[in-house]
């Protein structure tokens, strides 16, 4: 029946701009109509009854209460909201006021309609300013720079569908269709008792008197929007998202997206959620971005929440803040997250056991991989299928900043000295024993940060630096993941740290080392502040020294420049190993490696003379010299012969800068 009563009050409103439109144009004509102007007047009358009958549950009378209109400024809305949904009210129009009447309604326009006297039409050209909240909930939107009392408003189509009674999912708008839309909740949520404390927290803050802004930072995939829809559905509330990553450039898609945001938080009672704030711009737009969502977010006028990857981002609102972490569900909980996501017929127990403990996914990050997995492999899932599941999703995290390494060597073909390859096993049983060490024998207290491992690879190129990253992350079945540096850093404030934290938190999730090359470029010793450029660089160190230390896996950094590392993260490493030039005995074991298995060799090949002759060579060089051989052979179409390697280390000599007297055999 409610139902039925706003089509019927939405209709009259409609009639009653229409009858108005008509009578002000039969006052325009000359001769006047009486006997058509009493008609109309009665028409009027009838339709006035109609409302007034249908007022004590009407929207728009819910409408005004909720933000404070007028009754003027009520009829106002209705005169924009009929010029936006009535094509039949056009021609009376422009016989009214002219073609101009397309652009939309004016208050002169309305007091002409509404025959408004002198004192109503100044009160209403007063209403209808800046601090009107009809402009304020972005219920009218300008349609020109005119002064106030002659600018034209229309009614964005949202206002048009909710004072018809049109449901709010089906008449939402399709910017916030497009950017997130109404987050539904599931029948099911899994929680720790963690999980459950920072959604009361989240509920709480909600509820609270004052409106303040809950932040909600977490990683990715914890549930950090679902939580907040669980708190607003318990408020009675749906809840409205809007990814601002999924913006287009430029401060105008932003603009138009709060605008929609708020307008739909008015009219659909919704709370709202913006993801992604801290990932939102950088200096390069001079902090507009970050002052449009201020001024949103202080103009939202219901219970409003920020999801964001980095802790303590702040926000330049003039509402309180209230922050809740959303945390990453512990094993036993993300045991039964897999096995509720994956049903039964897919990996075993054990092999459900192995993925909670490997990777520290919340519900949408299990429930991400496993949809990837399905699109792989179908629905009978092996292990290997969910694992290239969870690959693909951390692979979509990092955002293309690092890239996955496949490792493709092994350790037979490792030649270290016997003092590097113990510091490497060292490494390794740091990991792999590290809970009995920092959880069994209480060492962790003494750590005060996090519990990752960080270690440097130090040595002139090619001695094996790389190679070890990979066989490290091999051996602790770990995923290993390149860092691109010069995706990375960035020359924008601030734009470093935030795509850092994206790597960081993506490894956190997916099991995996990460691998700074180079890393001297970003680990560099902090300077004496002489400028702003190096307080923000000092800024950028400081940074990755707390992520570094706080971060749950490993990560490794090479450098060729181990004295330009920042002397902070020296003392922060589990380990710092030196690779030096192999000795003779080294470069005797690498030939002979580098040319083992199927290569075919001649008689004459003399490995202790190669490592001999050329005493500088690292791993990477007589690589390519015994790979430059092999090729020089195979187009003569012979075995790989002394003479072949002989001319090809000669010329790795050469590219290397160093030079040998003689000629080759």
């Amino acid at each position: 029946m409610a139902e039925v009563e706003t089509i019927v009050r939405y209709k009259a409103a409609i009639e009653r701009v229409r009858l108005r439109a008509i009578r002000a144009a039969e006052l325009g004509m000359a001769p006047r109509r009486d006997d058509r102007l009493a008609e109309l007047e009665q028409a009027l009358a009838e339709v006035e009854q109609t409302l007034v009958a249908t007022a004590p549950g009407g929207l728009d009378g819910k409408l005004a209460r909720a933000i404070g209109l007028g009754t003027d400024e009520l009829d106002f809305l209705w005169t924009a909201v009929a010029l936006t949904a009535d094509p039949r009210l056009w021609p009376h129009l422009q016989r009214v006021g002219g073609a101009d009447t397309a652009r939309g309604a004016s208050v002169g326009l309305h007091a002409l309609l509404a025959q408004l006297d002198g004192d109503r039409s100044l009160q209403l050209g007063l209403a209808i300013g800046p601090q009107s909240p009809l402009l304020h909930y972005r219920l009218l939107e300008a349609a020109d720079a005119l002064p106030m009392a002659a600018r034209r408003f229309v009614a964005p189509a949202r206002v048009a569908a909710y004072l018809a009674g049109v449901p709010a999912a089906e008449a939402l708008e399709p910017i916030l269709r497009e950017l997130g839309g109404v987050v539904v909740v599931p029948a099911e949520r899994i929680l720790d008792e963690e999980g459950r404390a920072a959604t009361a927290a989240i509920a709480s803050a909600l509820a609270a008197p004052g409106a303040p802004i809950v932040v909600v930072d977490g990683s990715p995939g914890v549930g950090r929007r679902t939580a907040v829809a669980a708190a607003a559905a318990a408020l009675g509330r749906p809840a409205i998202a809007i990814e601002l990553a999924r913006l287009a450039p430029g401060n105008a898609a932003l603009e138009d997206a709060m605008a929609a945001l708020t307008r739909e938080t008015v009219l659909g009672d919704a709370v709202a959620i913006l993801v992604g704030a801290d990932r939102l711009a950088h200096d390069g737009d001079h902090g507009a971005p970050a002052r449009i969502l201020a001024r949103a977010l202080d103009g939202l006028p219901v219970p409003t929440a920020v999801v964001t990857l980095e802790r303590g981002h702040e926000l330049a609102t003039q509402r309180p803040v209230v922050r809740v972490t959303m945390p990453v569900p512990g094993v036993a909980t993300r045991r039964l997250l897999w096995d509720h996501v994956l049903g039964s017929g897919a990996a075993t127990p054990e092999e459900r056991d192995l993925l909670a403990m490997r990777y520290r996914l919340g519900a949408g990050g299990i429930g991400g991989a496993v949809r990837s997995a399905r699109q792989l492999g179908g629905d009978a899932l092996s292990l290997n299928d969910v694992v290239n599941g969870v690959r693909n999703n951390i692979a979509e995290r990092m955002g293309g900043l690092a890239q996955r390494v496949t490792v493709k060597q092994a350790w037979d073909e490792l030649v270290l000295g016997k003092d590097t390859l113990d510091q490497v096993r060292g490494l390794i049983a740091r990991v792999q024993h590290g809970h009995t060490v920092l959880e069994t024998w209480g060492l962790g207290k003494k750590l005060h940060r996090g519990t990752g491992v960080a270690a440097l690879f130090s040595g002139p190129p090619g001695t094996g630096k790389t190679m070890v990253a990979g066989l490290i992350a091999r051996a602790l079945d770990l995923e290993l993941y390149q860092v691109d540096l010069s995706k990375v850093v960035s020359k924008w404030v601030g734009e470093t740290e935030k795509q850092l934290a994206q790597i960081f938190d993506a490894a956190d999730a997916g099991h995996a080392l990460l691998l700074f090359d180079e890393a001297d470029s970003l680990f560099a010793k902090r300077t004496e502040v002489k400028a702003a450029v190096d307080r923000y660089a000092n800024l950028e160190v400081n940074y990755l020294l707390q992520r570094v230390e706080a971060f749950g896996g490993i990560t490794v950094l090479t450098t060729n420049l181990d004295q330009s590392i920042d002397p902070a993260l020296m003392r922060r490493l589990a380990a710092h190993v030196k690779f030096w030039p192999p000795e003779y005995d080294e470069r005797l074991a690498l030939w002979r490696a580098m040319l083992g298995g199927a290569v075919p060799l001649a008689d004459d090949i003399d490995f202790d003379a190669l490592a001999a002759r050329f005493p500088e060579m690292t791993g990477a060089n007589i690589r390519n010299a015994a790979i430059a051989g092999a090729f020089l052979a195979c187009s003569e179409g012979v075995a790989v012969a002394q003479s072949h390697l002989e001319r090809s280390a000669r010329g790795e000599y050469a590219s290397m800068g160093r030079a040998l007297g003689g000629q080759s055999r």
